[in-house]
């Protein structure tokens, strides 16, 4: 497994449809979060690496369905209902109960050096840690070029695109956490799993 093969094949996946079940959600925490779309796009990364490293290394997840739709409800809840009045606080638990809930519903698109890190992950420790977060990095690239574009937008624009983009993102969110209660997660991810691989 080399590193630099491990990030091209996660800037790789970020262009496959096996990749959507993270992309949308945390383009949706992001478009939800509005002002503070940086932090909110940060911790959602943070809880898919988190949750993807306890999957994947043997360490835990695998939360039931019910479970995982609660905590997408409850992200969507803290970013559109203010509870408090800064919602930069706000958008740092609900990034990263997206993030837990995305990475709980991902099946990653797999190539040789990912396979590899897969195979090798519960033994590897730290360092496997650090080489998911690297491969996170290639895949969750869209969601750092939001942010950036987020970052860069001019104040006045952003005043004005705010309630569409709240309503369009927690429309997103919404939207997942129902399928997922309803059990139709499953035939969404392999879709999107066949997608990628045909």
């Amino acid at each position: 497994m080399s590193i630099p093969g491990l990030l091209a094949e996660g800037f790789e996946s970020a262009l496959l449809a096996c990749s959507l079940i993270l992309l949308v959600p945390g383009a949706a925490v992001g478009l939800t979060a509005r002002a503070a779309a940086v932090p909110a796009i940060l911790s959602f990364a943070v809880g898919v690496l988190a949750l993807s490293w306890l999957r994947f290394a043997d360490r835990g997840g695998d939360f039931p369905p019910l479970l995982v739709a609660a905590g997408l409800m409850v992200a969507t809840i803290l970013l559109l209902v203010p509870l408090i009045s800064r919602l930069d606080l706000a958008a740092i638990p609900a990034g990263l109960l997206a993030g837990g809930a995305a990475a709980e519903l991902w099946l990653p698109c797999v190539g040789p050096d990912f396979g590899q890190l897969l195979n090798e992950l519960p033994d590897r420790g730290a360092s496997g840690l650090g080489l998911l977060a690297l491969y996170l990095f290639g895949t969750l690239s869209p969601l750092v070029a939001l942010a950036a574009l987020h970052h860069l937008t001019p104040d006045w624009v952003l005043e004005r695109l705010e309630p569409i983009w709240a309503v369009v993102g927690g429309t997103l969110l919404a939207l997942l956490a129902v399928a997922t209660a309803a059990g139709l997660h499953d035939d969404l991810v392999g879709k999107l799993f066949q997608w990628s691989a045909a």
